[in-house]
């Protein structure tokens, strides 16, 4: 058997899974320091663990152990190096203000740039169809309902409690003086309660 495969194989059928490395150490009953060794080559795992690990990721010990695994086709490939690319970017914006010297405020603006960088790249990308799109349509547009939904929820807080919002960067909609006011007059016409200037000359 040759152990030296073994950390890689396990990390590339972890990643074909979709699992991180907390979710199977965590399945496993072992902490993230010790399967982190392991897949790195440095500590080799007990009986246990392996069987475990075995059971989890729904392999054979002798695939573990017989060599580098060969079942990757090249799509798999492909697939293993946009996971990593997509793990080093979301760690550097989650982790990577504790560890550079911009203060926080830059940090943030840094933080938003890629941010607009990686999804301009993906809608401008030149192989991207109309389809595409749909669901991040979809998700915008429960982002911008949502907000809207907290507004409401803010103005009429302020409304059960008497409170103001006077000072506030946004203009409370309900406010009378801010909406024209349809009424209907004696006649059944339909007239707007705002008064406006006479301009017949009389």
């Amino acid at each position: 058997m040759d152990y030296k495969w073994l950390g890689h194989n396990i990390q590339v059928i972890r990643k074909l899974k979709g699992l991180t490395q907390q979710e199977l150490s965590d399945q496993i009953g072992i902490n993230l320091q010790s399967l982190s060794k392991i897949e790195r080559g440095i500590n080799y795992p007990t009986f246990d663990t392996l069987q475990k690990l075995t059971e989890i990721l729904e392999v054979t010990a002798n695939e573990l152990l017989a060599g580098e695994l060969k079942s990757t086709s090249h799509i798999e490939a492909k697939i293993l190096k946009f996971l990593e690319r997509e793990e080093r970017l979301n760690v550097e914006l989650a982790h990577g203000q504790y560890d550079n010297p911009l203060d926080e405020d830059e940090w943030i603006e840094y933080e938003l740039q890629k941010l607009r960088e990686y999804i301009t790249d993906y809608i401008h990308s030149d192989k991207r169809n109309a389809s595409d799109l749909y669901p991040l349509k979809k998700l915008i547009q429960g982002q911008k309902l949502q907000k809207l939904i907290d507004r409401y929820d803010d103005y009429y807080s302020f409304d059960l409690f008497g409170e103001t919002i006077e000072g506030h960067k946004q203009v409370n909609p309900y406010l009378p003086e801010t909406v024209k006011t349809i009424i209907a007059d004696e006649e059944g016409h339909i007239s707007s309660s705002l008064e406006f200037p006479d301009n017949s000359g009389e």
